[in-house]
C-alpha cells in the first residue's frame, strides 16, 4: 500500500504539457518521421538503381 500511496504522491507533482505543446511534439515528430522516411526510401531506391545498373 505505500508504494501504492508513493505512486499517487509523485504523480501529483509531476508537470503536465499543456494542449498546445503536445500538439507541436506530435507534429514535430511526425514531420521528422516523414523526413526520415522518404529520405531513407529515396537512398534505397538510389542504391538499388546503382546496383542493378551495376550488375547488368
Amino acid at each position: 500500500m505505500k508504494f501504492i500511496n508513493s505512486v499517487f504522491a509523485e504523480m501529483k507533482k509531476v508537470t503536465w504539457p499543456t494542449f498546445n505543446q503536445n500538439i507541436h511534439d506530435t507534429t514535430v515528430v511526425i514531420l521528422t518521421s516523414l523526413f526520415f522516411a522518404l529520405f531513407l526510401g529515396s537512398a534505397d531506391w538510389i542504391f538499388e538503381q546503382g546496383i542493378t545498373f551495376l550488375s547488368k
